[in-house]
């Protein structure tokens, strides 16, 4: 009989209390997982969530199984705010100003744990806190320091923040060749050295590497041997980074295809060699390769598959702001189908192709588009029909100039009009017949976009 989330925490961390050799009260394990619980339950959250969590746990290391509960705990974006838990324990110690976070400057010196907390992430009293990530990750830590204090010992809660600090993410090496790890190494010696710490130099060596094993777990998605895979958690981030697309079938076309182009921009500048880290032979350099390469790869496939479904979202988007503006997208394409009902849908109505000169039924791109992702996304099906379709349509070499041309549509500097007469009538004219059937109020405009007109 399998345990409920919250009886599977109490037992995380009885286990890993009981391997540092350290007694918790009943009572204290069940507000401790209490905590986890209803910070990393939002409903928001896709990705970040205790499964995700649940992916790292090791039970023969206790300092990983604690940072890995906590690691997530807050994410403020996403949440839209701190939990009460989380916010009793982070408020005294976190001034806002708008939007913007500062670290506090009256924190009493007392609050030892705390400013050990803010060596390990570099920080300092008065501090805007300009990264969204390491706001996240900082105030991860804050919350777990500040509940697990007194519990275990100074020198097992800065491995635990040396863990979570490690995954924020995408760091370049600097300009003297040295990477973020060996910038840690030097500012931990004076860290142990002012806080009394007994770590000697080789265990603070190990307790970096153990951080950079856990950073890379937290981004293991990158290293996906599955295309498919490393996409279905991609999908996971578009609700919790676009609030619009938690509503399934209410947000608009133009939502959906900011959020798609979003993270297509994202996938355009990420550095693949900032994507793992690398520290003292931790990962081997044979097993640092591998995971690059695949990182590589992944973000490939994934710039591939976005492009063509921003193509085919960008048609509509241009169909409906044409024939009376922007609507939800669920009005063109139907809403998205749940089991056992039968839903109207878009492409239904777009016509059956052969196949181009450069259509590949063999190619991980087709494969995504007819059969989709491994599982549904909350906000949309799996596969993509419209997608397929613009595929089959338009060759692989025409979509940057078209979406190059987008962006003046975009904008406004292009029309809807004029966008759509420069794409090939044998892509635009099936999708507008299709929406015609799909959008009744709007028929007799979108048949002006197929050659028909109403009798």
């Amino acid at each position: 009989m399998q345990a409920g989330t919250v009886q599977k925490l109490i037992s995380i961390f009885n286990q890993s209390f009981h391997e540092l050799g350290v007694f918790v009260s009943l009572e204290k394990l069940e507000d401790l997982a209490v905590t986890i619980h209803r910070a990393m339950t939002v409903q928001a959250r896709h990705f970040h969530t205790l499964d995700h969590v649940f992916t790292f746990l090791d039970p023969t290391n206790p300092i990983r199984s604690l940072a890995a509960l906590y690691h997530d705990i807050v994410y403020f974006q996403v949440d839209m705010g701190f939990s009460p838990p989380v916010w009793e324990f982070i408020s005294p110690y976190i001034q806002q100003k708008n939007s913007d976070f500062f670290v506090a400057t009256d924190i009493p010196p007392s609050d030892r744990i705390v400013f050990l907390t803010l060596d390990v992430f570099d920080l300092h009293p008065g501090q805007k806190l300009t990264s969204i990530s390491a706001l996240n990750e900082f105030m991860s830590a804050l919350v777990m320091n500040r509940q697990l204090g007194g519990l275990i010992s100074e020198k097992d809660l800065l491995r635990m923040t040396l863990c979570i600090e490690a995954t924020i993410p995408f760091r370049s090496v600097g300009v003297n060749g040295k990477n973020h790890y060996d910038l840690m190494e030097i500012r931990l010696l004076d860290i142990v050295e002012r806080y009394g710490l007994a770590i000697p130099p080789q265990e603070l060596i190990a307790s970096i590497q153990v951080a950079v094993a856990f950073a890379n777990k937290d981004i293991e998605n990158f290293a996906e041997n599955d295309p498919g895979r490393f996409l279905d958690n991609t999908w996971k981030l578009l609700p919790e980074a676009n609030a619009a697309l938690r509503l399934p079938d209410v947000y608009s076309i133009g939502t959906y295809r900011q959020a798609l182009a979003k993270m297509d921009v994202f996938f355009e500048n990420l550095d693949v060699n900032t994507i793992f880290g690398q520290y003292r032979g931790v990962p081997n350099a044979q097993e640092y390769s591998r995971l690059v390469a695949l990182a590589r790869n992944n973000i490939d496939v994934a710039s591939q598959y976005l492009r063509i479904k921003i193509l085919g979202v960008t048609i509509l988007e241009a169909l409906a702001r044409a024939t009376g503006g922007d609507a939800p997208l669920s009005l063109f394409m139907g809403d998205v189908p749940r089991e056992g009902v039968s839903i109207k849908r878009l492409e239904y109505f777009l016509p059956e192709l052969d196949d181009a000169s450069w259509v590949d039924r063999d190619s991980v791109i087709y494969q995504l588009l007819e059969t989709g992702q491994t599982s549904d996304a909350s906000f949309e099906m799996k596969n993509s029909p419209l997608s397929l379709f613009i595929y089959k349509t338009v060759p692989p070499e025409n979509i940057p100039t078209i979406l190059h041309r987008a962006q003046d549509f975009y904008s406004g500097a292009l029309s809807p009009d004029r966008f759509l007469a420069e794409i090939d009538p044998n892509v635009v004219e099936p999708i507008a017949r299709a929406s015609s059937i799909m959008v009744y109020t709007r028929r007799h405009a979108l048949l002006m976009y197929t050659g028909q007109t109403l009798l």
